[in-house]
């Protein structure tokens, strides 16, 4: 079983990125995503986490790093993305097909500061929905299970 720790648009709020990093190390998740707007507080979590932080950045970052990643965790594939360049405030079937393109079973994404989580297709589509605001969601892999969770601080 892996469970991960899912955040997005922290946009520079210290005080719920530090609550999260309490809550990650004492959840002690397999990995932690942060899917952008928030490059400062990716960098300042992953110094401080005692677990992998992958980070993707945001239509608000200035990074250089690649704008989508995807991972194998626990026999799924998973595409990481801000989700800006998949126009994902207006629907999220351009996101379900570059997650099947990238064959992908599961995309999270951020940007909207929604918290969701649906299929679109066969995709599992996932938005923690804002760190700013307190929002971060927890993914249970174990085998072909899938469990999204969405939580508060």
């Amino acid at each position: 079983m892996v469970r991960l720790g899912i955040v997005s648009d922290s946009h520079r709020d210290r005080f719920w990125t530090e609550r999260f990093l309490v809550v990650a190390n004492r959840e002690c998740f397999d990995a932690v995503f942060h899917l952008g707007d928030g490059e400062g507080e990716a960098r300042w979590l992953s110094r401080r986490l005692d677990m992998l932080l992958y980070f993707v950045p945001g239509n608000c970052d200035r990074s250089d790093a690649a704008p989508w990643t995807v991972k194998v965790c626990e026999g799924h594939r998973i595409l990481a993305c801000h989700g800006h360049q998949y126009d994902v405030k207006w629907g999220l079937d351009a996101l379900s097909y570059r997650a099947e393109e990238c064959g992908a079973d599961i995309a999270l994404y951020g940007h909207t500061h929604e918290a969701a989580a649906e299929y679109v297709g066969k995709v599992l589509t996932l938005n923690p929905g804002a760190l700013m605001g307190g929002r971060y969601a927890v993914l249970t892999l174990d085998g072909k299970r899938v469990i999204p969770t969405l939580l508060e601080l």
